[in-house]
């Protein structure tokens, strides 16, 4: 509701904590705030960059067919994520279908490209100490498959 502007989201936020504190209170202390930091510092990040007029004059100029939308939403999720990457493409394209396919396409290869396989990662290696690196080799070679595997495939998809 807040998402469409229907509920005020500061409404919505204190009603989340009320809600949280009278379920169980516990349940605060086990949010991880450095990724909840991580993904607002994101967010502020491309809400600045978006602003600066070189930046808007280059993504108009790289963003002007649905083509062209497609291949560099999938550039920009892999270093900055997809929905990062969706909400700064969006300010610039009008290409809302090759968007939305390309930054789903764009949540696999980087461990970055989706900051859900970040939270999935930081699961992982808590669960099993050590194993980090064998994960991210493993999860990044799938990941780098399915990207090639769908990129083209999606790619026939688009005007």
């Amino acid at each position: 509701m807040s998402v469409f502007n229907i509920i005020n989201y500061k409404f919505v936020v204190i009603l989340t904590v009320l809600g949280i504190c009278t379920i169980d209170i516990k349940l605060l202390f086990k949010v991880d705030y450095s990724l909840l930091v991580t993904f607002i510092g994101f967010f502020i990040f491309i809400g600045n960059i978006s602003q600066i007029n070189t930046i808007k004059l280059f993504m108009r100029n790289i963003l002007n067919s649905g083509q062209r939308t497609y291949i560099w939403s999938i550039i920009l999720s892999q270093v900055i994520s997809n929905v990062p990457a969706t909400m700064l493409i969006s300010g610039f394209s009008k290409c809302g279908k090759e968007l939305l396919l390309a930054v789903n396409v764009g949540g696999m290869g980087t461990i970055i490209a989706s900051l859900a396989s970040v939270i999935s990662y930081k699961i992982y290696t808590k669960e099993y100490e050590g194993e980090g690196n064998n994960y991210l080799k493993i999860f990044t070679l799938y990941n780098l498959l399915g990207l090639i595997i769908f990129i083209p495939i999606i790619f026939l998809f688009i005007k």
